[in-house]
């Protein structure tokens, strides 16, 4: 009579349950070691914006500002430098930590500036994405990053504008546009719900009626969704969140005279970047 053929755990005195147990533990220990590289990468991101804020910033703008060159050229400096930091911390996140993955699709037409780029907001690191494209960017960032005391000097320093500023940004927007700058605006305001997109504002068509230039769209897709609004960085998903940048054709901003046309041409406007970007974040969903 042949023996029964046991198995390698049972050779060893293991149970079934002994192998969920162990099977448990080894899962956990993975997502532990998971969950370390991304607070290794946020800490990576809040140190060095820090550093960039308290101590390189001021001293790559202290020699334009003892030579009297005009702040444009102060602020060109400075955010060439957050681009070189912004380049360095998503490289850290793809290649280093190994917890996201990166796919850019048409993105030279980025550095064809100067350019109104207007983009949807559905992960925490949307500006360091773009960011990392843009030798040059004035970014509209909104309050909540303004009174953050961990970035307001770097924010400051690379004079990125203020979104809550209301008609006094439409008009600084629209000159460092004229000035051969380049804008970047999250019409949404602030990072997408989960359920699909914010609604628009109004201060993108704005500035582009106010610098008579063209759109840039960029539609950004994070699978699966991560970093996104009111998500707390502990439920990082198990895999590799791939962010794909979509560039799409410019799109042209009407003329609007006087104050009445103007608002006209804003609403239209507003709704044509609506439409836009509710097609193309419904085929990027996840």
């Amino acid at each position: 009579m042949s023996t029964p053929e046991r198995t390698p755990g049972a050779q060893l005195g293991w149970d079934g349950g002994a192998v969920a147990r162990a099977g448990a533990f080894a899962a956990r220990a993975a997502r532990v070691l998971r969950l370390a590289r991304v607070a290794l990468g946020f800490a990576y991101f809040g140190v060095g914006i820090w550093f960039l804020g308290a101590v390189l910033l001021p001293l790559v703008a202290l020699p334009a500002r003892l030579r009297g060159l005009p702040p444009d050229a102060v602020t060109r400096r400075a955010q060439r430098v957050v681009h070189h930091f912004f380049r360095s911390f998503i490289a850290y996140m793809e290649h280093v930590a190994r917890i996201a993955e990166f796919e850019w699709g048409d993105v030279e037409a980025l550095s064809r500036g100067p350019v109104l780029v207007v983009a949807n907001h559905p992960s925490l690191i949307d500006t360091p994405l773009l960011g990392s494209r843009l030798p040059q960017a004035d970014f509209l960032v909104g309050p909540e990053w303004m009174r953050n005391g961990w970035m307001r000097r770097a924010i400051r320093a690379a004079g990125y504008l203020s979104a809550q500023d209301g008609a006094e940004v439409v008009r600084l927007a629209a000159e460092r546009l004229r000035a051969g700058r380049t804008v970047v605006v999250y019409p949404e305001g602030s990072r997408s719900p989960a359920e699909g997109l914010r609604r628009f504002q109004r201060g993108a068509a704005h500035i582009a009626l106010e610098a008579g230039c063209d759109i840039l769209p960029v539609t950004l897709h994070v699978t699966p969704r991560a970093l996104m609004k009111d998500q707390p960085w502990t439920s990082y998903p198990s895999e590799n969140a791939v962010w794909r940048v979509e560039v799409g054709e410019p799109i042209r901003t009407p003329a609007g005279g006087g104050s009445e046309g103007r608002a006209l041409a804003a609403r239209h406007l507003t709704g044509v970047l609506e439409e836009y970007f509710d097609k193309r974040w419904e085929r990027g969903r996840s």
